[in-house]
């Protein structure tokens, strides 16, 4: 019964923090411009491989590693010792990244484990990964996780398995749902000397819809036919939005324990990057990577969340952007970071995915 009451009360507060929300401000076109255009002029990288700590003994989590930003993050942090534990859809190819790390890197002490079937296109198939990386990770401290793998379509027709807009399952939905089977391995007051979450935004958040980054009627876009949609650019902008929400939320949602262990989320837009995240663009995006950085420049990004010194808990649901450096996000996302929007989009994820807890 008392637990009873204290839902009802939790449930109750929810609900009035929710009406109070004010309507989404506007924002600075000059101040999105500027921001634009550092995604593809930023500062030098100032924390990079040689600044990292010997990770030994350390282990980190990283989704979408078999290409890309995610296969680089994994090398550099075997490259510092570090015992990782793989997430990727296909066995085969997380299989052939990881002897390729292992391979040039013959001095590391660290391991690589890999766990494939994670298929954010289909929900149903999580909770078997989260009971993977609880048999792989056995009593060893979990230090890193880092929310890699992503969706960025070439157009907007792309639809999940569940029915929904299928990037915004796959960067939102998808990584709540492993965070939720990943968090009793990693809420634990056991090796406190690291504990960060970095959740892999973008600079294209800049391009959500203007209600705080979110179309709260349906985000999911569960009852609009896919020639009504908006652009595929909206979608994933809207997806990129909610990823700089939810690094935030998760922290306040566990904000006793996270303060006691030391914990840091925050989220992250690597870069303008050429990487396997553009497959399918075609002519126009094979003229564009001469505008884009090494995939290799996007993990210094993640792993300066992942392992700066300078980062404390205080610093959870900041927003990094290339190549290591704090930002804020557009005006009206930065301040649904401390108006409830944040709290609200995490509420509306997890009404979604509960059904595959």
């Amino acid at each position: 019964t008392e637990q009873k009451d204290i839902n009802s009360i939790y449930t109750l507060n929810r609900n009035i923090m929710e009406s109070l929300i004010a309507p989404a401000p506007g924002y600075s076109k000059i101040r999105l411009l500027r921001e634009i255009y550092y995604g593809f002029r930023p500062n030098k990288p100032a924390f990079t491989p040689t600044d990292y700590p010997d990770l030994t003994g350390k282990t980190a989590i990283v989704t979408g590693c078999n290409t890309g930003i995610g296969k680089h993050t994994v090398e550099l942090l075997y490259q510092k010792n570090c015992n990782v534990i793989g997430i990727v859809r296909t066995q085969s190819k997380g299989d052939q990244a990881r002897d390729d790390i292992v391979n040039n890197n013959p001095d590391s002490k660290g391991t690589i484990s890999i766990i494939s079937g994670c298929d954010y296109l289909d929900l149903s198939k999580i909770a078997a990964v989260g009971k993977k990386i609880e048999e792989t990770l056995g009593d060893k401290p979990l230090n890193i996780i880092v929310h890699n793998a992503g969706l960025m379509a070439p157009n907007n027709e792309g639809t999940s398995f569940q029915g929904y807009e299928a990037m915004f399952q796959t960067n939102v939905l998808g990584p709540q749902l492993l965070q939720h089977f990943i968090d009793p391995l990693f809420l634990k007051n056991d090796d406190t000397s690291l504990k960060r979450i970095v959740w892999v935004s973008s600079g294209a958040h800049l391009l959500s819809f203007n209600t705080y980054g979110i179309n709260w009627e349906d985000p999911l876009f569960e009852n609009v036919p896919t020639k009504d949609r908006p652009n595929n650019n909206v979608l994933y902008g809207q997806s990129k939005a909610a990823n700089i929400y939810q690094a935030k939320a998760w922290f306040e949602m566990n904000k006793t324990i996270c303060e006691e262990i030391g914990c840091v989320s925050v989220s992250c837009y690597p870069g303008n990057l050429k990487t396997d995240l553009q497959r399918g663009w075609g002519l126009s995006m094979a003229v564009a990577k001469y505008l884009f950085w090494d995939g290799v420049y996007g993990a210094y990004s993640e792993l300066y969340g992942a392992l700066s010194p300078k980062l404390t808990s205080k610093d959870s649901g900041a927003y990094i952007v290339p190549f290591g450096e704090i930002h804020d996000p557009r005006e009206d996302i930065k301040l649904g970071l401390t108006n409830g929007v944040d709290i609200k989009l995490w509420d509306f994820v997890d009404s979604k995915i509960s059904t595959y807890y």
